[in-house]
């Protein structure tokens, strides 16, 4: 089975880059290709230090503009193995890492996409089950057995009712574009938007795509094992107005779905009315607060987007506003 790993590097200064190469110099499956897309900056040594992993099989795409979206679309537009791995420039991964994607693909050919659980299974109080049935139903009844889903609102939301955790995978909308796996079938003729700045909760449009053509997104457990570097990052911003853009972007999938169904945009605003309402309440940082603020513009562009129809090129202009 043939193999692409996958990612996007910006702004890089080597240190984290070199130990990705480093470990994806040991996997134990050794039948893959390395696509890095590579957006050039002032300062960067990604250049230097691929040039010194001659053992692997790297190819270099040079993006000349755009943001994260344009550099997905980049790896989802060349690659053209059987698997695409993708995975970020401060990961580690174990030297099986790999091999365990590729294993589960063959394994399971009603997967379309291979990603590890994180969550652990735990009960959930009766409120937050009637508060699902009322608000918060799955946007297609074939989401109703997957742990995570998009709601009839387009908000992405938890399963309150999921009890299938004995199965041999988790069908979840839950994935991380650090470690996750694709077949050709799912990521050869999708497309992202291209809307954000930072590429925020593309990972459910990718399983929604998957979901569409009939294959399932699943999550297993104890595979695939990874280390991912804490850092300041697209995906996991530490400032204040990283944060808004970031909890903005997470809103964007009411512009997206709504080109998919018919959205019930009343229930929406009234449900994050309440769930607005009940998290301000509880908010005691800086941080907490840029996420609410976040949450509300997000929303907010996304109707005036939808109301207006608005293309994706007004949304990532008005995301730019955000301080």
């Amino acid at each position: 089975m043939e193999v692409t790993v996958a990612l996007p590097t910006y702004k890089n200064n080597g240190t984290t880059i070199r130990d990705l190469l480093e470990s994806l110099s040991h996997q134990t499956y050794a039948n893959f290709r390395l696509l890095v897309v590579y957006k050039p900056s002032d300062g960067d040594v990604t250049e230097d230090v691929i040039s010194k992993y001659k053992n692997l099989d790297i190819e270099v795409i040079y993006q000349k503009e755009g943001y994260f979206e344009e550099a997905m679309n980049l790896i989802f537009s060349n690659a053209n193995a059987d698997i695409l791995i993708t995975t970020d420039d401060d990961a580690i991964p174990s030297k099986d890492w790999i091999r365990n994607h590729v294993n589960l693909h063959e394994k399971f050919p009603e997967v379309g996409m291979v990603g590890p659980y994180f969550g652990n299974g735990h009960k959930i109080n009766v409120f937050k089950k009637i508060y699902s049935l009322l608000m918060e139903r799955p946007l297609d009844e074939r989401m109703k057995d997957y742990l995570t889903y998009f709601s009839k609102t387009g908000i992405f939301v938890g399963n309150p009712f999921f009890n299938n955790y004995n199965l041999p995978y988790i069908k979840s909308f839950s994935f991380m574009g650090v470690n996750m796996s694709v077949k050709k079938e799912v990521y050869k003729d999708f497309r992202l938007l291209q809307m954000t700045l930072r590429g925020i909760g593309y990972e459910p449009y990718l399983c929604f795509h998957s979901f569409i053509k009939g294959l399932y997104p699943a999550t297993f457990k104890d595979c695939c094992k990874l280390f991912h570097n804490e850092r300041d990052s697209l995906m996991r911003p530490k400032s204040l107005s990283g944060i808004k853009e970031r909890y903005a972007e997470l809103m964007l999938s009411v512009y997206y779905l709504n080109k998919f169904y018919k959205l019930d945009l009343t229930k929406l605003k009234i449900d994050m009315l309440i769930k607005t309402l009940s998290w301000n309440l509880h908010k005691k940082t800086k941080e907490d607060e840029a996420m609410l603020t976040g949450i509300r513009l997000g929303l907010k562009i996304s109707l005036e987007a939808i109301q207006n129809n608005y293309d994706s090129t007004w949304i990532r202009s008005k995301l730019k506003e955000i301080q």
